[in-house]
């Protein structure tokens, strides 16, 4: 019996101990933050002494409380940081999710848009002009010898899927883990170019201020366990999946593919030789020399300026927990 009531008694002063983050997740509720639900369900925040509370909204939305201190860490775009340090807000990314920026220009097999180079002349649909979307169609132009006015571009909010396959653009701007993934489980055939290649930025990742990176041990904690849950998401991926269900309503079979997808830019050479959530360096002075040459950004900062990797455990790697 007094055993018992010990451990109820460190149960609850554990609990008390607990520090509380407040997480941004730059969407709404996703199976793409698996790992980040996976954290909080297996117990791998508890276990560094943390209480994760999630906020979801649009990036946009969710900066603003991050640089007024409501919220600790932001996962959104890499860029963005680049972007908003270079007009004086102190953010920093300390740990990378993707490895590569997500996009991809996706079109109907049957128009027969298989590179760059087929742009020519073509309709380009585009959720907006701004971000990582710009940033990356600026790359596959370049890349291709193209201008701007060598294309029609028009500007499609989130209609991606449906402006492709009701013919309205020719080719559009999506995400590798979501429009296609949707499209070709239809049955919809698809021609795929994924950005990466062409814009070899930083892909999503955490985000955080100066003024959080005071707190040390915090941010080190946090970044430990998210690194772990990004290892065990990826040697589980099916147990990831269904903890996610505990924050994404109504989450089918359908989105599993979405998961497996957005995996897959988890890994690269430089993660294999220092561990899952490090960002190379190369692409951020890519992302960096790009933005400054298509006139997006104008500073004379250093590149490490944006970024760390102090703050992340090394060797990381996928393992079954």
């Amino acid at each position: 019996m007094k055993q018992w009531v010990f451990l109820v008694l460190a149960l609850v002063l554990s609990l008390a101990q607990a520090e509380k983050v407040r997480v941004g997740l730059g969407y709404v509720p996703d199976v793409q933050f698996a790992p980040f639900y996976a954290g909080v369900v297996e117990g791998i925040y508890a276990k560094q002494g943390l209480e994760v509370e999630f906020q979801h909204g649009f990036a946009s939305e969710l900066y603003p409380l991050l640089a007024q201190g409501k919220l600790d860490f932001v996962v959104a775009d890499a860029e963005d940081v680049i972007a908003l340090r270079a007009q004086g807000i102190p953010l920093k990314y300390v740990m990378a999710l993707y490895q590569s920026v997500p996009n991809a220009l996706f079109s109907l097999a049957e128009k027969n848009i298989k590179s760059v180079r087929d742009l020519k002349g073509k309709t380009i649909g585009m959720p907006g002009m701004f971000g990582v979307s710009l940033t990356s169609l600026q790359a596959m132009l370049r890349a291709a010898g193209l201008k701007e006015s060598d294309v029609k571009i028009v500007t499609i909010g989130f209609t991606q899927a449906e402006a492709v396959v009701q013919g309205r653009v020719d080719v559009a701007m999506g995400f590798i883990n979501n429009e296609p993934v949707f499209l070709q489980r239809q049955g919809v055939k698809l021609n795929v170019i994924p950005a990466g290649p062409y814009n070899r930025s930083p892909g999503n990742g955490v985000i955080s201020t100066d003024k959080v990176l005071e707190n040390a041990d915090l941010v080190r904690r946090f970044l430990a366990a998210s690194q772990e849950a990004m290892a065990l998401t990826l040697a589980n991926p099916r147990q990831a999946f269904e903890d996610a269900k505990k924050y994404v309503q109504n989450l089918d079979e359908a989105r599993y593919a979405v998961l497996m997808a957005s995996i897959r830019l988890y890994q690269s050479p430089y993660t294999r030789q220092y561990g899952l959530g490090f960002s190379n360096p190369q692409s951020w002075i890519s992302s960096y020399t790009l933005l400054k040459q298509t006139g997006r950004v104008k500073a004379d900062l250093p590149v490490t300026a944006f970024y760390t990797n102090e703050f992340l455990t090394p060797k990381v790697q996928a393992r079954l927990p």
